[in-house]
């Protein structure tokens, strides 16, 4: 068995090197995490019956066959969980397409036209860092780069502010449940709730976007070089008038940060609020458009493009990491790491350092994962760093955010910044991670100060 599970673990480990890797070898990564969830749960099986033993599944027999309690009562745990993130994934994805092919965001190219380039900077920033409160950090970052695209014609220029792009998005989605798949797998788990989430993480999330934009506005020298044309967007891509674009702005902002009051007051899980709120601005929509195919607004917008970043592979990507994972749990790695850390380290401040750095070398999503499932909830030694709502939970997302940051392979929306502006890992390092590291370090001292 202690075989079985050395070769999990080292299956997994190869697929996170692989996967961190990707900007060099081009290898699809959602296929590598599918490969190792599906390898790992496979060898699993060599030894199923001594696993479920060890984790605590002694009347596992007498429901049915060792494989058949695997497959219907063990790894649908973890593919069940994934599944939530995707579908609540989908529907505000989803949301956020129809407002921007009916021009909801189309003014905001003309409010952010100015001359002075960190007024701009300031300006980028703070939208950003709200929309990704309100939706997936790597949709706001599709999105703000879009809108920045058409403004900002230096491409040295757009290069810095698509990086304050990615960190405000980074940032703004750290501290809502609803702002990016690590903080909602946190909300989905139960170790958080939306309130005490957010109330936990503002200062230090406030601290860090201050100090890192403080520090790239040393970058930035003179005016900003504006496009010279810019297109009549308003009215040209959309029959909706200026008050129906803001009652969709409106419905749909009101609509997202409902969505915890909807879980608290059913029970039911958040993403069936997502696709609630989906279903109603559809139908607004369609009433608006009722003379056009709605179909057709997709095929005629170039926000669809957005569909290759948010899209099967990465729906894919996710599955096959939420697998990999799952299968560290239960063969028992997890929870040995988890007691050799209570017994030789016992510090939150130190986990959460540890998970960001490596989340930096590898990609966030999956060390946050392993993060939390190293820990029950209220289950070291009493203390009060695992409670819900504990520590431990919002540096866990705190410090994967910023620690994935320092180095652009460490996050989806990294590698789409990098990809869209061609950013070399050798410019992100020399000018940006450095200054990541001091916003990081600023915001946790902050949070020590606030959680003393």
């Amino acid at each position: 068995m202690l075989l079985t599970t050395i070769i999990i673990v080292a299956i997994v480990l190869v697929g996170c090197l692989m996967m961190s890797s990707v900007q060099i070898s081009n290898i699809n990564r959602a296929a590598v995490a599918m490969f190792c969830g599906v390898s790992a749960w496979v060898v699993y099986l060599l030894h199923g019956s001594d696993f479920l033993a060890l984790m605590g599944y002694p009347d596992y027999n007498l429901i049915g066959e060792e494989k058949d309690f695997i497959a219907q009562h063990v790894i649908v745990k973890y593919w069940g969980e994934a599944c939530q993130v995707i579908l609540f994934l989908i529907a505000t994805n989803t949301i956020v397409e129809i407002m921007n092919n009916n021009g909801v965001f189309d003014s905001l190219t003309r409010w952010l036209r100015t001359r002075s380039s960190r007024k701009f900077l300031w300006a980028l920033s703070l939208l950003t860092f709200i929309v990704s409160a309100n939706v997936d950090n790597l949709t706001t970052v599709v999105l703000m780069m879009s809108i920045m695209g058409q403004v900002v014609a230096s491409h040295r220029q757009r290069v810095v502010y698509a990086c304050v792009i990615f960190i405000s998005a980074i940032l703004g989605g750290s501290f809502t449940v609803i702002g990016d798949m690590t903080s909602l797998m946190l909300w989905v788990h139960g170790v958080v709730t939306p309130s005490a989430f957010a109330m936990g993480l503002i200062p230090a999330v406030l601290t860090s976007l201050v100090v890192f934009n403080l520090l790239v506005s040393r970058l930035l020298v003179g005016s900003v070089e504006v496009s010279s044309i810019l297109g009549r967007y308003d009215g040209d891509d959309s029959w909706l008038r200026p008050w129906q674009k803001v009652l969709l702005l409106i419905l749909g902002i009101v609509g997202l940060w409902s969505i915890p009051t909807f879980h608290s007051m059913t029970k039911l899980p958040p993403f069936l609020g997502a696709l609630c709120l989906l279903a109603l601005i559809w139908l607004v929509e369609s009433l608006y458009n009722f003379k056009r195919s709605g179909n057709m607004l997709f095929i005629q917008h170039k926000y669809i493009r957005n569909t290759e970043f948010i899209g099967m592979r990465i729906i894919l990507y996710f599955l096959g990491v939420s697998l990999a994972v799952g299968a560290l749990v239960e063969c028992g790695a997890l929870s040995y790491v988890g007691e050799q850390l209570t017994t030789h380290i016992h510090n939150v401040y130190a986990y959460g350092t540890i998970i960001g750095v490596i989340s930096s070398l590898i990609d966030n999503i999956p060390f946050v994962m392993v993060g939390l499932n190293l820990f029950e909830q209220d289950a070291v030694n009493g203390t009060t760093e695992f409670v819900q709502n504990g520590a431990y939970w919002q540096l866990l997302s705190y410090c994967s955010a910023l620690g994935g940051s320092m180095l652009f392979v460490g996050t989806l929306a990294g590698h789409a910044v990098a990809e869209v502006e061609r950013i070399s890992l050798a410019w992100y390092l020399r000018h940006m991670s450095w200054r990541v590291l001091l916003a990081w370090m600023a915001g946790m001292g902050v949070f020590y100060l606030t959680h003393m």
